[in-house]
């Protein structure tokens, strides 16, 4: 029997984080409008990783055979996402086509939720979710922001600058927050790579990912082929999915790193032509002078505050306490990639299931006062999670 529904899945060395969504797909399986279950299957791509974990492939295919049909390719190359997505969809045979990364949590209702939107509206050209950073859904993940030749002058102005960094930033906070704390659905400039619903119909009208881009951009440039085709991108309220960010990206950084960047200088030079591409490269050069990297060299948050260095939960406080506020988290102090979550009072700290999502890194925080229009920056701090052996040796010592 044909299925209705194929979830496609590309992974690169996150084996572990892969076995957990798919038994998560298992487990929270899709329906049709009368309730009854939907014919699914599940296609995997693994792109040639370097270690091949024997007994979580195992496990892949024990959760395979849960769904109508399910299969796992062992790729001899890797070719990027937007290949290795290409290759599951040639084996797809649904009428809708799920994207998701391996490193993927759903909820009950989250595909459900996502097709009953879509069946309903034609005029909708991809579904996304309300992405999460824990499981407990307190904290969500930055909206993405359309890459447009502006943008990319006001970030390479943010860069050299306090002036428009402060500009840069908090513009792109209030645009994070209305989208945040929206009521119902959110039309969106761009979806997320991570996970998004499509008619299989539409995909063979636009076409897929663009395998000039290796990795990141694809999804971008594919936003732009949705709209240019008359619909929208749209995240659909009470779709939830949490996402163990970037676990695939963090495998091999320096590649992930070397693929952003080619795949960005070719977005530019795709949809702006030559002179698109010209003001990219003026840019990159620009601020790889001396001056530039003298200016970037200075503290781009001037009063940031530091919370120290241990393993307990990071504890802000404040002035006063405030009716409501929204709690900025990046792994920069520019904030130009940054999640979200609200508190009230004169101090805020993160939930049990936020904070399992920490690991040994430096995190910065930027609190915004956000009771009244003028959204007053509360506070910026810095907390530097540390492995728990060397705290415990730091103990010992002490």
């Amino acid at each position: 029997m044909k299925p209705a529904l194929s979830i496609l899945v590309v992974n690169y060395a996150s084996w572990g984080e892969c076995v957990g969504a798919l038994r998560s797909f298992a487990d929270n399986p899709a329906h049709n409008a009368d309730g009854t279950p939907m014919s699914t299957e599940v296609i995997v791509i693994d792109n040639c990783s370097p270690v091949q974990d024997e007994d979580a492939i195992a496990q892949i295919r024990e959760i395979l055979t849960e769904f109508d049909h399910g299969e796992l390719i062992l790729h001899d190359e890797n070719g990027g996402y937007s290949k290795g997505m290409n290759l599951a969809l040639s084996h797809a045979r649904g009428e809708w086509i799920l994207v998701s990364n391996p490193d993927i949590l759903i909820k009950e209702d989250t595909i459900d939720v996502l097709l009953r939107k879509m069946e309903q509206d034609d005029s909708v050209g991809a579904g996304l979710p309300e992405i999460f950073w824990d499981e407990g859904l307190t904290a969500r993940l930055p909206p993405n922001i359309l890459p447009t030749l502006r943008d990319l002058v006001g970030l390479g102005l943010a860069a050299i600058s306090h002036k428009f960094l402060y500009r840069y930033s908090r513009k792109r906070t209030r645009g994070a927050v209305e989208v945040w704390a929206a009521e119902g659905d959110v039309e969106m400039p761009m979806l997320s790579g991570c996970f998004f619903l499509m008619k299989r119909s539409f995909i063979d009208e636009i076409g897929f990912f663009d395998e000039r881009f290796p990795l990141y951009y694809e999804d971008t440039d594919l936003s732009r082929r949705i709209q240019k085709a008359g619909k929208s991108v749209l995240q659909v309220k009470g779709s939830h999915v949490v996402h163990l960010y970037n676990r695939s990206g963090q495998t091999d950084f320096s590649m992930a790193l070397e693929r952003y960047w080619t795949s960005r200088r070719r977005y530019f030079r795709k949809w702006y032509g030559w002179f698109g591409q010209t003001v990219y490269d003026v840019i990159q050069w620009f601020l790889k002078t001396e001056w530039a990297k003298k200016r970037n060299a200075r503290p781009p948050q001037p009063h940031l505050e530091h919370i120290g260095e241990h393993n307990e939960k990071p504890v802000l406080t404040f002035d006063r306490s405030y009716d409501k506020f929204v709690v900025e988290f990046a792994l920069d102090p520019y904030f130009f990639l940054a999640g979200g979550t609200f508190g009230s009072g004169n101090r805020w700290c993160p939930e049990d299931s936020m904070f399992k999502g920490f690991g040994p890194t430096t995190y910065y925080f930027r609190v915004v006062d956000i009771s009244d229009r003028e959204q007053r920056e509360i506070g910026v701090f810095s907390y530097t999670q540390v492995e728990p052996q060397v705290f415990k040796e730091m103990e010992v010592v002490e």
